[in-house]
């Protein structure tokens, strides 16, 4: 599904992952142990990483983290026309079923929520 590849994006700090004034990336690595899972990466490439991961509770997270911050804005650009919830942090991004479940790894990475609107939502 091409939302899997609409995975990062930016506006995450420093100290601990998204959280402060001095703006840093965040690995797939971390991301999935602020979520309290172990990250299985499916992309690994110049451009970005992504991979996902299920927590013991069920909850199924994909994430992915870009080279560049324009690699991000592309991705979300590209992802949001299918709609869902993401967690957009410097350069890395996260995406669940549930928007309650990103709202709570709000609190442990920093980031802010980006919603995409549905294709076939689209108004002219």
């Amino acid at each position: 599904m091409a939302a899997c590849v609409a995975l990062m994006c930016g506006g995450c700090a420093s100290p601990g992952p998204g959280k402060g004034p001095a703006a840093h990336s965040v690995s797939i690595e971390e991301i999935a142990t602020a979520i309290g899972c172990t990250a299985e990466v499916s992309v690994e490439a110049e451009e970005l990483r992504q991979g996902g991961c299920e927590t013991g509770q069920g909850a199924s997270h994909r994430m992915a983290t870009f080279a560049t911050a324009e690699g991000l804005r592309a991705w979300l650009a590209e992802a949001r026309i299918y709609g869902g919830s993401y967690l957009v942090g410097n350069r890395w991004v996260v995406t669940t079923g549930e928007t309650s479940a990103l709202e709570s790894l709000r609190d442990r990475l920093g980031g802010s929520l980006d919603t995409g609107t549905p294709h076939g939502n689209h108004h002219p």
